[in-house]
């Protein structure tokens, strides 16, 4: 159980990368394309949003199963902080930086650039992660 848990977080982190990227990119080209179809790229911002909260449950699992990342030495805390921002980066963006659709040109700037960091922070999660 332990370990099938473990190879769905580890090549889960693909699908959130993935999925981030195109979330990112896509919204800022019809940003600067000055584009009003924005329901395609709200349904990939929500599947992003959703393998995020996917790897936030395996990891929350394998924690309570005992595991620690990085062998648990170090900073292996920092996964912890990593994988939060991951996990729950949207839903702190739309409570704190969005003007709940009054805005909608800014909104797509703004979630767009959250896709790209959510993308980021998941690399640096994964840096942190494996077992040395």
């Amino acid at each position: 159980m332990v370990d099938f848990i473990l190879t769905l977080h580890r090549y889960n982190l693909y699908l959130v990368l993935l999925s981030s990227l195109v979330a990112g990119i896509w919204g800022l080209i019809l940003y600067f394309r000055k584009s009003d179809n924005l329901k395609s790229w709200r349904i990939a911002l929500l599947v992003s949003f959703a393998f995020g909260v996917l790897q936030g449950l395996f990891g929350l699992i394998m924690v309570a199963l005992g595991l620690k990342p990085g062998g648990g030495v170090n900073l292996y805390y920092l996964h912890y902080v990593y994988g939060g921002i991951v996990a729950l980066g949207i839903p702190l963006v739309w409570l704190s930086f969005t003007t709940n659709g009054k805005d909608k040109r800014k909104d797509l700037l703004i979630y767009s650039l959250a896709a790209l960091v959510i993308a980021i922070v998941a690399v640096r999660a994964w840096m942190t992660g494996p077992a040395a």
